[in-house]
């Protein structure tokens, strides 16, 4: 059954269409206002529910936990309605639950793009083709896609995370991550057979409430091929998949295998890389809306590291905006009413952009945070924000502040970032490990050692193997 939950503000509201998100991709906010400089940096989900809204477009998010989300984004929903949303049927039946006319149907969290295409496609709708391998929310299905295009892949294997005996079968280092759903935050590069047991039992005890609530006991591993990094950003449609942004991409030391550091630019890292996206988009089945592919150069070549349907998260998204002088949250909302886009985010366009992270790599105490506002001075600022506060606990790879800058080459805006990052302080206390307290929109560490320095970043100019 579905209902409109508190919150509805659609009352009274008629003639306009709905634009019907299934879930809303959100990213950790900052702490407080006077911990922020320069723009307002939205997620591309919440983007997405902004850029339907100026379109005249009511605004509906089908949701399993409204309480999950909180207040904050309230400005942009006219209605929530509860429902399951990993049921294609059930998203039907709640979509029939609004009255009056349907625009459009999608999610901007992957986990569920598959049954919101499938509602979509059902109520006669734009979007992707239901059923395809980048929509099943299975790295297993992706990888057997490859391979059944002949594509060289990487070696991989599916295992139980549950396995008294676990082991990696591609041998060692290996990337580890959840079979179902799982971003970069997911993933891990293990060592040995005792780093991979314990990245499979802090899964197994996992309870994601708003996503279900049930721990997934099935993990992918993968080979691990040395090389560096880069993303491919862009839309598919009418037979072809373009690339609107190239990211170079760093990432946070083993065991976590998150983004430290993304510089985005419109050139592709080598000629061949168009071909390369193009092949792995057909092979997995992506043919309309948005995606966010990563690949690594190897030894033995490229190989698909990751892809999934929708803009980049964590507002990635905004970089490509900046390089491409597009704005992507209105193309997404554009393609999926048949309409024009927007034209040109601004009026000029960077050549390049930077997304720099400091992340936590012990349990600490937030002391101090400095610096913020005086990091706004920094040329090419796009924003600066600090997402912990003094008194919190910090935990390995937790993302405590994050800075985006414009410049007119890479190097130009890699240094302007790490500029901006080196005048924000935030001063950590070792304090001995403790049972973690989840926090909305943070990871939190099962276990680690104290360190007098728990807040870094990595040198720009590195990759980590």
């Amino acid at each position: 059954m579905t209902e409109p939950v508190p919150g509805d503000r659609s009352a009274g509201i008629v003639a306009e269409p709905w634009f019907v998100s299934v879930e809303v991709q959100v990213r950790a906010t900052v702490a407080r206002p006077e911990l922020a400089a320069g723009e307002r940096l939205d997620a591309a989900g919440v983007a997405v529910l902004e850029r339907a809204r100026s379109r005249g477009l009511r605004t509906a998010v089908l949701t399993r936990d409204r309480e999950a989300y909180g207040e904050d984004l309230d400005w942009a929903v006219d209605r929530w309605v509860d429902c399951d949303t990993g049921d294609a049927l059930a998203i039907v039946g709640a979509v029939h639950s609004l009255g009056g006319t349907v625009a459009a149907v999608t999610s901007t969290v992957v986990r569920f793009s598959g049954p919101a295409a499938v509602a979509a496609r059902t109520l006669g709708l734009r979007g992707p083709t239901p059923g395809s391998p980048t929509l099943a929310g299975n790295r297993g299905t992706l990888r057997r896609a490859l391979a059944a295009a002949g594509l060289a892949d990487v070696r991989w294997a599916e295992v139980a995370a549950d396995a008294p005996d676990l082991t990696s079968p591609v041998g060692y280092p290996c990337v580890v991550r959840l079979v179902a759903g799982g971003g970069g935050r997911d993933a891990a590069l293990v060592s040995d057979d005792r780093e991979l047991r314990d990245v499979a039992a802090r899964h197994l005890a996992r309870s994601d409430r708003r996503w279900g609530g049930l721990p997934r006991p099935r993990l992918v591993v993968e080979e691990h091929v040395p090389g560096p990094r880069f993303g491919a950003d862009g839309f598919s449609g009418d037979g072809d998949h373009v690339v609107l942004a190239w990211s170079e991409i760093v990432t946070t030391p083993p065991p976590q295998h998150d983004h430290l550091v993304s510089t985005a630019t419109t050139r592709p890292p080598v000629p061949h890389a168009v071909g390369w996206v193009r092949c792995w988009l057909a092979a997995v089945g992506h043919d309309t809306g948005p995606f966010h592919l990563e690949f690594v150069l190897g030894p033995a070549g490229p190989r698909l590291a990751d892809v999934a349907t929708g803009l980049a998260g964590d507002g990635a998204h905004t970089c490509v905006d900046q390089v491409s002088g597009i704005d992507t949250a209105d193309l997404v909302v554009a393609r999926l009413l048949g309409e024009p886009a927007a034209g040109p985010a601004r009026a000029g366009v960077a050549g390049a952009c930077t997304q720099m992270h400091l992340t936590a790599h012990a349990i600490g105490r937030v002391r101090a945070v400095a610096g913020v506002r005086g990091a706004g001075t920094v040329p090419g600022l796009v924003v600066a924000e600090v997402f912990t506060d003094v008194g919190r606990t910090t935990g390995p790879a937790e993302h405590l502040a994050h800075v985006m800058t414009v410049g007119e080459t890479p190097e130009q805006s890699r240094r302007r970032a790490a500029a901006v990052l080196d005048a924000i302080h935030v001063g950590v206390d070792d304090v001995d490990p403790v049972p973690p307290v989840g926090r909305p929109g943070v990871r939190t560490p099962e276990n680690g050692t104290g360190s007098p320095t728990a807040a870094r970043r990595r040198d720009p100019g590195t990759r980590t193997p």
